[in-house]
């Protein structure tokens, strides 16, 4: 897969951005008011994440910032933010929005597979989201392993061969039987993207090895609780935690280095 169509499609599609640009000009603080807020409403569980990590002094990288609203909440925690994106666009939406709050933060364009920093030199390497659109998703692990300095920690959300992968094969598995689909097509039908790639628990401890002791948690995307019909599948999953564990959509691995 070619990075520039991936890098054209984060820029023209910016995660949480939507029908708000026809709302409020990207210059406007209500904006970013609005976005962030979506955000944590429907994903509440990401606030309490970066809460487990964000302590004051921290300097922490952030892989595909997007819009930046988990970048400005980590900066309002008191901890030095980095924000990387593949997007220059994304990166200059990101920090315009940390001066628009009076945030202190620096933004950097890049290749999350070619980190642009010296050896060991973050607390916490944090992406949500992000490392499965990338081609050579095991790079990108290596390269946040390099930067992260002795003892530091990632934080990681990766897509999850749960519910939606079975039903993904359900769906389009005979084309990849025939040929028409690769892996890859196949699996990027989960969210429309020119990549996505869903991962086993076993093969996340694969891609995070080298890493003491990697600890997997799941949970399942934000919005299905008001889907029409995935909210069943959400209040399912949040009274069966092996329902949760074995099909759930996000898997979150923390790792220390």
């Amino acid at each position: 897969m070619n990075k520039k169509i991936i890098q054209e499609y984060w820029t023209k599609n910016v995660p949480g951005l939507g029908l708000l640009v026809e709302k409020y000009s990207i210059d406007q603080k209500e904006l970013y008011v609005e976005v962030d807020r979506y955000r944590y409403q429907y994903d509440s569980y990401i606030v309490p994440l970066i809460d487990s990590f964000a302590e004051k002094g921290k300097l922490i990288l952030e892989v595909g910032c997007g819009m930046g609203t988990d970048s400005r909440y980590i900066s309002k925690k008191g901890a030095r933010i980095v924000s990387l994106d593949l997007s220059f666009d994304n990166v200059a939406l990101t920090m315009k929005g940390m001066r628009l709050f009076n945030l202190d933060g620096n933004g950097v364009c890049s290749d999350g597979e070619n980190l642009p920093f010296k050896d060991s030199c973050f607390d916490v390497v944090y992406s949500f989201g992000v490392l499965h659109h990338t081609p050579d998703t095991q790079r990108a692990i290596d390269e946040i392993y390099r930067v992260l300095k002795p003892g530091g920690k990632c934080v990681i959300m990766l897509y999850h061969k749960g519910y939606a992968y079975y039903i993904l094969l359900f769906l389009y598995g005979y084309k990849k039987l025939l040929g028409l689909y690769t892996q890859e097509e196949l699996m990027s039908r989960y969210d429309h993207t020119p990549l996505s790639k869903q991962y086993s628990t076993e093969e996340a401890v694969q891609l995070f090895k080298r890493f003491k002791n990697p600890n997997i948690t799941m949970t399942t995307f934000g919005g299905v609780q008001v889907h029409p019909f995935l909210k069943y599948v959400y209040m399912l999953f949040t009274i069966s935690p092996f329902l949760m564990r074995r099909l759930g959509s996000f898997m979150i691995i923390k790792g220390e280095k």
